[in-house]
């Protein structure tokens, strides 16, 4: 394992990326920019006061003057591009009016026009289909959240929730622009919404910021559960956009919350059954919900009383009496099947497994969701095969086949296999993800130093959880240098 500082050339192959990289070009656009922001902010000011100053006749006070001839002009100058581009273009499907709006928008980077442009297409287009020149693209924020969006309106749920996921939990360095917070993370959420998936907008809405992201989330909160004061959900709902598409959800939660509190008196339903729990989280597992190992182990301790020897015993006498042939056999596979089952949910449930239940002996279904989860992480790897035959992933396809192996990998360590893991990663880990970062750097440079930079950042994480000091020296000089190429 050794530095890759010769192995970074970080040059752009694609068309886009290549116009880009031109610094005469690139230069010659940014000054056209300037030059417009330039004749349009002095052509407002000019127009603004000599209006202002002819209708009050100089009676206006300094405040006034101040908020007519500075604020208003500064909030038009920075906010009301991006403003018309995402709250006026966008939703009404005028994507060139959208692009220019972000053109003029001070608040976005030439360099992000092409991956926004993207994202539009897929926020507008109800076809999902993806553009071919997607290939020509570098990976950012905005284009792992037109992806996310795309795989959430496909019901592609598992791959959106970990594009969500890396993105909630970025590296120091990696650019996560404000407007993609904001404005990106909205319409992913809004997707969710509006097939009413709840619990997926709830995990969206970490990644992002403003008002109607947090009501939307406290929305969410409220319809699975949790407690939402009345105030609270109004005084939200009043400070944020969309308030006519919003108020039937928020009038709906509020009916639902004082219909709840009227019956709140009511004796509830009696505990549900050890079969209604495993089902239910089959369920919510089976839909990509977050499943707590907390919940998972519960339910199998609640399961031991029903498949225990005991329990087998009278099972294996009650199908005597009924004439069933083979009742030993079909008690046994019960307890196999539910022992299965559970080392599924285990296998995928949220959270850390207590070192006391991941050595307690006679616990098969943990060891099973232990091995499943190794299993899980190297097949993952095998998708990263830098040597593989076939044409090279394109930069985003490459970024979330690398997406598979974090998800798998991080799960495994929530169930305490720090040895096996530790074995696994010098096996085969360490230096085929790190082949994979370096083909990857060298296929397709600068249009995949973002994902590089992420990549390597989380090998030399990985590296110090396994305790290989080698590699996390040589990943964070990694993660330096394609860090220093976003620049």
């Amino acid at each position: 394992m050794t530095t890759v500082g010769a192995a970074l050339p970080l040059r752009s192959r694609g068309p886009l990326a290549r116009r880009a990289a031109l610094p005469g070009r690139a230069g010659l656009l940014a000054a056209v920019r300037l030059l417009v922001w330039t004749a349009l902010w002095g052509t407002a000011l000019r127009n603004i006061g000599a209006s202002i100053g002819v209708w009050a006749a100089g009676s206006l006070g300094p405040g006034l003057t101040i908020l007519i001839g500075v604020v208003i002009p500064a909030w038009l100058f920075v906010v009301f591009p991006s403003w018309l581009a995402f709250r006026i273009a966008a939703p009404r499907g005028m994507r060139r009016l959208a692009i220019a709006a972000c053109w003029m928008s001070p608040l976005v980077r030439m360099s992000d026009l092409a991956s926004i442009s993207a994202f539009l297409d897929v926020a507008i287009d109800s076809r999902l289909r993806r553009s071919p020149a997607w290939g020509d693209l570098p990976v950012d924020a905005w284009t792992a959240l037109a992806a996310a969006v795309q795989a959430d309106r496909r019901r592609s749920l598992a791959p959106a929730a970990r594009i969500a996921d890396a993105l909630a939990h970025l590296p120091a360095g990696a650019r996560f622009p404000s407007l993609a917070r904001l404005h990106g993370v909205e319409t992913l959420v809004q997707s969710a919404v509006s097939r009413r998936d709840w619990a997926a907008a709830a995990r969206y809405a970490r990644v992002g910021q403003g008002r109607l992201i947090r009501l939307l989330a406290l929305v969410a909160a409220g319809v699975g559960g949790d407690a939402v004061p009345a105030r609270a959900l109004w005084t939200r709902w009043l400070l944020a956009p969309m308030r006519g598409t919003t108020l039937p959800l928020v009038r709906a939660l509020a009916r639902r919350r004082g219909g709840a509190a009227s019956v709140a008196r009511l004796p509830g339903p009696a505990a549900p059954s050890v079969h209604t729990r495993h089902v239910a989280l089959l369920d919510a597992s089976a839909r990509n919900e977050e499943v707590a190992v907390a919940d998972v182990l519960a339910l199998a301790a609640a399961w031991q009383g029903e498949i225990d020897n005991a329990a087998l015993a009278r099972l294996q006498a009650r199908a005597l009496e009924l004439g069933v042939r083979d009742g030993a056999a079909r008690a046994l596979g019960l307890r196999e099947q539910v022992q299965r089952e559970l080392a599924l949910l285990l296998a995928r449930a949220e959270g850390e497994v207590p070192w006391t239940q991941a050595r307690a002996p006679g616990e098969t279904f943990v060891s099973r969701a232990r091995e499943q989860q190794l299993a899980g992480v190297k097949a993952a790897l095998a998708a990263l095969d830098a040597d593989h035959a076939g044409p090279a992933p394109q930069p985003l396809e490459a970024w979330q086949r690398w997406l598979a192996l974090r998800s798998a990998w991080e799960r495994a360590e929530q169930a305490a296999a720090r040895p096996a893991l530790a074995a696994l990663w010098r096996a085969s880990v360490r230096d085929g993800l790190w082949s994979y970062c370096c083909a990857l750097s060298h296929q397709h440079g600068a249009r995949a130093g973002w994902a590089v930079f992420v990549m390597f950042d989380w090998l030399a994480d990985r590296a110090e959880y396994v305790g290989d000091l080698v590699a996390v020296l040589a990943n964070r000089e990694n993660a330096r240098i394609a860090r220093a190429s976003l620049r």
